[in-house]
C-alpha cells in the first residue's frame, strides 16, 4: 500500500506540472492570451524581457519568495512538493519554448482561437485539480490563497484570487491594446474554473457507509485491505431485538461505492447497512488538508 501511494505521488508530481505546462505553452502564451495569476504576471514581464529569459524561467523567479514564505506557514514535505512542482512547469514551459512545439504542432496557426482558449483553461484547471489531491501546489496564487485560509481563516480568498487574475489579465490586454485577447483570455478563466470544479468535485464527493453488524472484525479488515480506507466501529442496542449489535462507520469516495456495497453484501449479507452521500470530505486521503 505504502508503494502505491509513492507511485500515485511521484505520478501526479511528474503529470500536474505537465498538464500545466502545455495548457500555458502550448495553448495560452502561443496565441496571446493571458492565463491571469502568476503565469499571467510572467507573460506580462515577458513581453519586455531579453530573449532568451523564457516564460518558465521567470515564473520560477517569481515563486521562489512565495515558496520561501510558506517555509512558515506549512509542513516541510508540501514546501518541498511546490518547489518540486513549481521547477518542473519551468522546466516543461522552458523546452516546449526552445524546441518551438506549439509551431511544430500547427497550433500557433490554429483558426479557432476560442478552442484554444478553452482547452488551455481546462489543461491548467486538471494540473491545479491533480497537485490539490496530492496535497500539493502550483506556487503562486495557490500558495497565496492557501496562507489567507490557513492564517486569516479567509473563506472568499478564491473570489479575492479571481478578481486579481482578472486584473492581471486587464493589465495584459491593456498593453497590448486587444480587447478580442481580453475576450479569450475570460473564456480561458471560465473554462479553468468550470474544469476545476468538475474534476475536484468527482474526488470530493464521497460516501458514508453505516454498517450494523454482528461481527465487525471481517467487515473492518475488508475495508482495510479492499478499499484502502480507514473505519470507526462503536457498540450499540438493537431496540426491537435487544441484542448487543456493533456499528462501522466508513467513508470512501463516490467511486468506491459500488465495490463497498459490494463488499458488505460479500463479508457480511446478515448485516444492516445504509448510505449517507456526502459533499465533501476535508482530511487526509481525500480533500487538500491545507485548504
Amino acid at each position: 500500500m505504502k508503494r502505491l501511494s509513492l507511485a500515485k505521488e511521484i505520478a501526479i508530481m511528474l503529470l500536474a506540472p505537465l498538464c500545466i505546462a502545455c495548457g500555458m505553452q502550448l495553448f495560452l502564451a502561443p496565441a496571446g492570451i493571458n492565463a491571469g495569476g502568476f503565469l499571467g504576471i510572467s507573460q506580462i514581464i515577458g513581453l519586455w524581457a531579453p530573449e532568451r529569459l523564457y516564460l518558465g524561467i521567470i515564473y520560477f523567479i517569481l515563486n521562489v519568495p512565495l515558496i520561501v514564505l510558506s517555509l512558515f506557514f506549512f509542513t516541510k514535505k508540501f514546501v518541498v512538493k511546490t518547489l518540486i512542482t513549481v521547477f518542473l512547469i519551468s522546466v516543461y514551459m522552458t523546452l516546449g519554448e526552445v524546441f518551438g512545439l506549439p509551431r511544430k504542432l500547427g497550433l500557433v496557426s490554429f483558426e479557432n482561437i476560442t478552442l484554444i482558449a478553452l482547452a488551455g483553461g481546462a489543461l491548467l484547471a486538471i494540473g491545479i485539480a491533480l497537485l490539490l489531491i496530492g496535497e500539493g501546489s502550483a506556487g503562486g496564487t495557490d500558495i497565496i490563497s492557501l496562507i489567507l485560509q490557513k492564517k486569516y481563516r479567509l473563506g472568499n480568498a478564491s473570489r479575492l484570487l479571481l478578481l486579481f487574475d482578472l486584473v492581471v489579465i486587464a493589465v495584459y490586454c491593456g498593453i497590448e491594446r486587444s480587447l478580442p485577447s481580453f475576450l479569450y483570455a475570460v473564456a480561458a478563466l471560465a473554462s479553468y474554473q468550470i474544469t476545476l470544479e468538475f474534476v475536484f468535485g468527482a474526488f470530493s464527493n464521497a460516501v458514508m457507509f453505516e454498517i450494523v453488524t454482528s461481527d465487525s472484525q471481517a467487515i473492518i479488515k475488508a475495508i482495510d485491505e479492499e478499499l484502502g480506507r480507514g473505519s470507526t466501529m462503536f457498540k450499540a442496542i438493537g431496540t426491537y431485538t435487544k441484542e448487543n449489535k456493533e456499528v462501522v462507520v466508513c467513508v470512501v469516495r463516490k467511486r468506491q461505492e459500488s465495490k463497498a456495497r459490494e463488499l458488505v453484501k460479500r463479508i457480511a449479507p446478515d448485516s444492516f447497512a445504509y448510505t449517507i452521500p456526502i459533499k465533501e470530505v476535508i482530511g487526509k486521503g481525500f480533500r487538500n488538508i491545507y485548504m
